[in-house]
């Protein structure tokens, strides 16, 4: 049920949502397999779903709706690819994905290999600087080989934590040694931990090796780590319109050392962003109330002062917006994008700030 402070677009979309299960395996990547799950378009009478996860070691059951293994709707819809943070898994935003599907996308979020709760090592931290990128080129392909109704020509990538990192990647932003060695010089912390490494993950994803998609239109980035990895010279290049979503407590993605700077040094023409006044680095992940049991697991998704519910309410407005302004070239959503909050109740906008350049 919608909730009398949500923004316009926190409303479900008209299309009923399907959902399914893919299995991909990347030849090219000594047979490297994906799981993704993909919402979609579909008709018929919505139906009620549990998805089941884990957050850490806790089993978790997501409320969701959707119909599993429903027949896609006719027609094409624009592709958005959704990677997690780290350690995460593929239901981390199920919310905002099933909420994006309502309104005319395919979403296929993925689960990389070594970067979920179970297979996470330290080498994993290194490695999937590369991997995961090269996961999300990959599936757009793959995708749409396997759902017909998603659109490749006409993708948007949508990440949270290292997969804000990971999707700014994807879409043309690539790896700067030098940028992270002046960064390091003065702050030998957070993104500093792949120093050392730093060479190789060039070789495969630096900034002389990664080019502009054509496939990618549009990018949104949630709590984004990493940007020292990419650094000033990358981002300026970088002219995608942009979305960055941004609690200015966070302790982990750092406010003014990540969310902040990907939106200050983007090239974008269009970018915007989102911050949430006192939210840390988990207001806009799925946080059910079994993690309540293992105290490790619940500082994982829990937040200290936003109400998680109103807070994806702000996630699914939002991203409904930027993706359908720019996938859907729907100007009238894209009014929405505007500083002054319009469509927004009195009262509803206290700890919230736009920002455009």
């Amino acid at each position: 049920m919608k909730r009398p402070d949500a923004p316009p677009l926190a409303q479900r979309g008209n299309f009923v949502v399907g959902v399914k299960t893919l299995q991909m395996t990347d030849s090219s990547r000594q047979n490297r397999t994906i799981a993704a799950e993909v919402w979609y378009p579909t008709s018929g009478t919505q139906q009620n779903l549990v998805y089941e996860s884990v957050v850490g070691q806790t089993p978790v059951r997501i409320s969701g709706r959707a119909n599993r293994d429903a027949t896609p709707a006719n027609g094409r819809f624009p592709l958005i690819l959704a990677s997690h943070g780290q350690p995460g898994t593929r239901f981390q935003f199920a919310y905002l994905n099933e909420h994006l599907a309502s309104w005319g996308f395919v979403v296929a979020a993925l689960e990389h290999p070594g970067s979920t709760y179970q297979t996470l090592t330290q080498q994993n931290y290194i490695t999937s600087i590369a991997d995961r990128p090269l996961d999300i080129l990959f599936a757009i392909g793959e995708v749409a080989r396997q759902m017909p109704s998603a659109d490749a020509s006409n993708v948007g990538l949508l990440g949270y934590s290292y997969g804000g990192y990971s999707v700014i990647n994807a879409a043309g932003a690539g790896l700067d040694g030098s940028a992270l060695s002046e960064y390091c010089r003065s702050s030998n912390e957070g993104p500093c931990f792949a120093l050392p490494f730093f060479a190789q993950l060039e070789a495969q994803r630096g900034l002389n090796m990664v080019k502009p998609d054509p496939r990618i239109q549009a990018v949104f980035a949630m709590a984004p780590y990493g940007q020292p990895w990419i650094g000033a010279r990358s981002l300026a290049n970088f002219k995608l319109p942009l979305f960055v979503a941004v609690g200015e407590a966070d302790d982990v993605a750092t406010y003014r050392r990540d969310g902040l700077e990907y939106f200050r040094k983007a090239g974008s023409s269009q970018k915007y962003l989102l911050t949430l006044a006192a939210a840390q680095h988990n207001p806009f992940v799925e946080c059910t109330p079994e993690v309540r049991s293992r105290e490790e697991d619940y500082w994982r998704c829990w937040e200290p002062v936003w109400d998680q519910e109103r807070a994806h309410d702000l996630a699914r407005h939002f991203a409904a917006a930027f993706f359908l302004r720019f996938l859907q070239k729907n100007l009238e959503a894209g009014n929405f994008l505007n500083p002054s909050l319009p469509g927004f109740k009195p009262r509803t906008t206290v700890g919230i700030k736009l920002e455009t350049r």
